[in-house]
């Protein structure tokens, strides 16, 4: 007796474990935001995480910081702006992720969002350096006299952020054009 093997028999098609990938990122994304926001308020409401946690990545690792309730709350309005574009970002991202849920992948809107991304990016890259000296400062004004500071460091990953966000506005104009052409398309038939 002779069986014969298919082969991808059983198997899920490409468009069915796009969709499932699709679903998997867009609760990524939920997962994320509400990480975001909790990890943010955790580490600006607990003082030692401050120091341990937050001080060395805004470059103040070895140097003294000063934190009190007064600090604490500023700390939380001067990451508020950040945070927010995280999660318009994470949002975006959301949205193509449920529009690939239901087909749709094609779309002006999916080019718009992609645009957004990118947007938001650009603006992470050319931003966190001035977010992290405005914190350095925050961290270190409470200091004695000698002992505050204020750094503007630009580091790789700002540039490399930038970067990817203008790879992602250059392809959601791209995405946008096309979308236009296949519409265009679509009504000749």
């Amino acid at each position: 007796m002779t069986h014969i093997i298919h082969r991808g028999a059983g198997r899920r098609s490409t468009a069915e474990r796009r969709i499932r990938w699709a679903h998997i990122l867009s609760t990524a994304t939920l997962v994320v935001m509400a990480i975001a926001v909790a990890g943010s308020l955790w580490i600006w409401l607990d003082p030692e995480l401050v120091r341990r946690v937050l001080a060395p990545r805004i470059g103040l690792a070895g140097h003294p910081v000063t934190v009190t309730p007064g600090i604490q709350a500023l700390g939380i309005a001067l990451s508020a702006p950040p945070l927010a574009l995280l999660i318009y970002l994470l949002m975006q991202a959301r949205a193509v992720f449920a529009g690939f849920t239901t087909g749709i992948s094609f779309s002006d809107i999916v080019a718009t969002r992609v645009w957004r991304i990118g947007a938001i990016l650009v603006a992470k890259g050319l931003l966190s350096p001035f977010w992290r000296a405005g914190a350095g400062a925050l961290l270190t004004i409470a200091n004695p006299s000698g002992q505050r500071m204020i750094a503007l460091e630009i580091g790789v990953d700002d540039l490399l952020w930038a970067i990817v966000g203008g790879l992602l506005v250059a392809i959601g104009w791209t995405l946008r054009e096309a979308a236009r052409i296949a519409e265009e398309n679509a009504g000749f038939v």
